[in-house]
């Protein structure tokens, strides 16, 4: 230090400062170190700056795959859905015209079913009222033989009082003859 203010060229151009000083001794000190020190931050900051970059690449590669495999994933799970709902769509058709199949014998049946009670009801009908005409003929058969009967039993009870009264007519008139 005492060579560098001996020199008159420094000591009349530039005015050295405690702060210059301290700077240059760390560097003559420290310079190698220091030197050592900012290439090894280079460097690691070169290395971490290539990792960051393969990791960024690794990274963007693994979500192209994840987007690629999400993507087929979402594919086939678009194609299940769309093949699920054809076959609901078939099985609604299949149940509908079941159901309008039912539905139309049904009808046929309901229908049939209808003209077999008309046809039973008048067959029904016409038998009440046949049964009425031949039970009606049938009293009045009844009511006819009735009466012959009656009249005939009526003419045998005369027949028979007329027959006591000759019976107990003779039966005196015999009484009277023998005595």
């Amino acid at each position: 230090m005492a060579n560098k203010k001996s020199d008159p060229i420094e000591n009349t151009s530039v005015e050295i400062t405690p702060i210059d000083e301290l700077t240059q001794l760390r560097t003559i000190v420290f310079g190698a170190a220091e030197h050592r020190i900012i290439e090894q931050i280079t460097t690691l900051r070169t290395d971490m700056e290539q990792s960051v970059n393969s990791l960024e690449q690794g990274l963007s590669k693994k979500i192209n795959e994840f987007q690629q495999s999400v993507g087929l994933k979402f594919t086939e799970i678009e194609d299940r859905i769309s093949f699920i709902d054809k076959a609901h769509d078939n099985n609604e058709a299949n149940i509908q015209k079941s159901l309008d199949n039912l539905y139309s014998e049904h009808e046929l049946f309901a229908s049939a079913t209808q003209q077999d009670f008309k046809e039973v009801t008048q067959s029904l009908g016409n038998e009440s009222h046949n049964l009425t005409l031949n039970f009606d003929l049938q009293l009045k058969e009844l009511k006819t033989h009735l009466e012959k009967v009656s009249n005939e039993l009526s003419s045998s009870k005369t027949d028979r009082k007329t027959l006591a009264k000759l019976l107990a007519t003779m039966a005196t008139n015999l009484e009277d003859d023998e005595l």
